[in-house]
């Protein structure tokens, strides 16, 4: 499929546009190549976008993250990239088509029921034409299922799926469906090699108000799993049907036209991880913490002549040695120099660049343990930085400490928390295009919701104490160098209840070479000297000698 084919179909039905999203029947899940239309389409490689195509041209959506991204890989002569930091998708098309009888075509399978219903409403004269025989987009490859033991999670699925059962029933339902993927894996204890970074189950699960349950899923070794095509059949038996809309794809409703749009209570549930899970995912984040200061240290030795790609394999080969290591939690984005500037950058053997020295290395990376998920994001100097990056860096960590040591009231929004870190950029008129916080799953996704901390984020989830959330502000310079300094904290009560804090567990050092101590407060030298004394007594035990030299001297008091 290629741009000119989509728009010959376009003309031959008298359409005027298709929506292609990024993603399969899994909606806002990660995807495989192969799954990736906009990939297929476009060439853009990014995790974020929308495609609109008309019989005559095509726009590509791409938000922050991916500006600099998608003017590189993408053909500019024939799709013109619209910023969704300028104009959203729908207020470009109510610009557009609010006024015209348009007929708009989509995938039933691969956008989401409200976001199906939101375009109703913002185009009430246009026809929205379901593609027919439209593909799930999901791949064949075979898949392994796996359990994640009690000895992990605390909760056996049984329990889980009878508590889940007992809400259905008081929700007036005779049944819910389950479409988040993350949450079928978190309610049924299962995982899989589905996906290279993101161990979830790709699976539907139909829970009954009595307890019984079927699953969902293709091209697995899950005895018990039904196929896709069952799907109509079984949901068209209930009267009163459960779904969530924001994950459930638009082919449900015709599946069964009574499905009400109920939250999926089970995103709220994983979010705020219980005792053993917590346990769990501080012990993930020491043993992650030895590895990245390993590296650091290799790198420190070892950095001329080495590429972005070998860094990034050397870091995985120090996380592969670590106690119930399974995977990264995404492809590690090693940025070096300019490339740093790209926020989602990842080296290609094309783009591939060896380190050079009076640079930056900006390394984001993050495993998979089955106690835990890490991400972790470090700017390191490359020799000696300029004053520039050095002035640019000091004002990222200001950032970073003014939300990390932060007391907030419960209930606080997360375009409110977002706010407490720009402060110390926005007093220089200087600024970053991308959220400053996003949840963390437990051996799951490492974007996790409902909750997350951005400038748009209003009327997303509040944060509760056992949720753990990441800190990430940055700076980038187009075709210079890029900052972020990322931890993941996990949010706790304060003395006062009334109030939450952050305690942070990531453990490596941040890079004194890059600061200025002179544009930091009093406070936050305290800060920054308290949080290189807890990496280090956390750490030392498991370095060599030459290691433990190296990092008492990253660790050592500003």
């Amino acid at each position: 499929m290629d741009i000119k084919s989509v728009q010959k179909e376009l003309k031959a039905a008298k359409l005027n546009g298709r929506i292609f999203t990024l993603g399969n029947m899994f909606i806002n899940e990660d995807i495989l190549p192969e799954e990736n239309r906009i990939l297929e389409l476009t060439k853009f490689s990014g995790s974020y976008a929308l495609l609109f195509i008309t019989p005559s041209k095509a726009y590509l959506f791409v938000d922050g993250r991916y500006e600099l991204q998608a003017k590189k890989e993408v053909n500019l002569r024939q799709v013109e990239i619209v910023k969704l930091s300028e104009i959203s998708f729908f207020e470009w098309l109510k610009n557009n088509y609010a006024k015209t009888a348009a007929r708009l075509s989509y995938n039933p399978w691969v956008i989401s029921q409200s976001a199906l219903d939101n375009l109703q409403k913002l185009l009430p004269l246009a026809q929205f034409i379901p593609v027919e025989n439209a593909p799930k987009l999901l791949s064949t490859q075979k898949i392994k299922v796996f359990t994640h033991q009690k000895k992990f999670t605390g909760h056996v699925s049984k329990d889980k799926i009878a508590s889940f059962a007992t809400h259905i029933k008081k929700l007036g339902l005779d049944a819910y469906l389950v479409t988040d993927a993350s949450n079928s894996s978190w309610l049924l204890n299962l995982r899989s090699t589905a996906l290279p970074y993101t161990p979830i189950f790709r699976a539907y699960v139909l829970v009954e108000k009595n307890g019984t349950y079927k699953v969902f899923a293709e091209h697995c070794d899950y005895e018990q799993a039904l196929s896709f095509d069952k799907l109509q059949e079984h949901l068209a038996k209930y009267d009163k049907l459960g779904a969530d809309f924001n994950t459930a794809p638009a082919i449900i409703k015709s599946f069964n036209t009574k499905v009400k749009n109920i939250p999926d209570e089970i995103t709220g549930l994983k979010a705020v991880k219980n005792a053993v899970e917590l346990k769990g995912i501080r012990n993930a984040h020491l043993r992650d913490g030895v590895a990245l200061s390993k590296f650091m240290y290799w790198l420190s030795k070892n950095y001329k002549g080495k590429t972005e790609i070998d860094v990034a394999e050397k870091l995985l080969s120090f996380r592969k040695k670590e106690l119930n290591f399974h995977s990264e939690s995404f492809a590690t984005i090693a940025g070096s120099g300019s490339n740093a500037a790209i926020v989602h950058y990842h080296a290609t053997e094309q783009s591939n660049a060896t380190l050079k020295k009076n640079s930056v290395l900006l390394i984001d990376s993050g495993g998979q343990y089955y106690d835990g998920t890490t991400d972790v994001t470090r700017t390191i100097a490359i020799g000696e930085p300029s004053a520039d990056m050095i002035e640019k860096n000091t004002l990222v960590l200001k950032s970073h400490i003014a939300l990390a040591g932060a007391i907030f009231p419960q209930k606080t929004s997360g375009d409110e928390l977002d706010l407490i870190a720009r402060q110390p950029l926005y007093q220089k008129g200087l600024d970053y295009e991308h959220g400053t916080g996003h949840g963390v799953g437990f051996f799951s996704n490492v974007h996790e919701g409902p909750a997350r901390i951005s400038i748009h984020a209003k009327r997303s989830a509040e944060y509760k104490a056992g949720m753990i959330t990441s800190i990430e502000p940055g700076y980038y310079k187009e075709n210079a160098f890029g900052i972020r300094i990322e931890n993941l904290y996990m949010v706790k009560a304060n003395k006062n209840p009334k109030f939450l804090h952050f305690e942070v567990l990531t453990l490596a050092p941040i890079d004194k070479n890059l600061i200025n101590k002179n544009l930091l407060t009093t406070d936050e030298i305290n800060w920054l000297n308290r949080y290189h004394r807890q990496v280090f007594l956390s750490l030392k035990k498991y370095l060599t000698r030459q290691e433990l030299e190296w990092l008492r001297f990253a660790c050592a008091p500003l």
